[in-house]
């Protein structure tokens, strides 16, 4: 059997009109597999001082928030994911927060200390969001929260822009899915 790359496009649409036609019932759960793909890799310093690589969280179940200590919506979520990560951080849970805020760690800590946070809050650059949200010249910015869910095999599984993804700041959402990729 000859295998050829499809253009990903034309490779989802083939696996949902498969498995729509085989009656199949995990139709999101093949969707989600032929979106994936590798997470890029990392080195970002932390706002108290440390530095995080991606690889320290390799066998992990991830959840990597883009955020600003300014924004309502993260505001809103950082207490909500503080306790999803607490619930299931003994499982193989990590949670990273990845700040974009232009006074960097004098805007994060007293965020940090406000929502008592305890996952690791990063100060992002412009090279990570190239990398993950693929940022450029013709689109400059993004949305926040900027949520990806990362396998323990290390691949993006999913991606979910405030404005464009409700699943952005739905915790419930997040959650199954996460507890999902716990049991894979």
């Amino acid at each position: 059997m000859v295998r050829r790359n499809l253009p990903l496009g034309l490779s989802l649409w083939i696996t949902v009109g498969w498995l729509l036609l085989s009656g199949g019932t995990d139709a999101q759960q093949a969707v989600r597999l032929s979106l994936s793909h590798p997470a890029p890799y990392f080195i970002l310093p932390t706002w108290d001082g440390k530095v995080l690589k991606s690889t320290s969280l390799k066998g992990q179940v991830v959840l990597l928030d883009f955020f600003q200590t300014w924004c309502p919506d993260c505001q809103e979520t950082f207490p909500k994911l503080q306790k999803l990560y607490e619930k299931h951080k003994d499982k193989g849970f990590a949670v990273v927060g990845i700040s974009h805020d232009k006074d960097g760690a004098k805007a994060i800590e007293p965020f940090a200390k406000k929502f008592e946070i305890t996952f690791p809050l990063l100060m992002g650059d412009t090279s990570i969001a190239i990398s993950y949200i693929g940022i450029s010249p013709q689109k400059p910015s993004f949305r926040i929260p900027y949520i990806f869910l990362i396998d323990r095999k290390g691949n993006i599984v999913g991606q979910y822009e405030e404005g464009t993804n409700k699943e952005a700041i739905d915790i419930p959402f997040l959650e199954e899915q996460v507890k999902k990729l716990l049991t894979e």
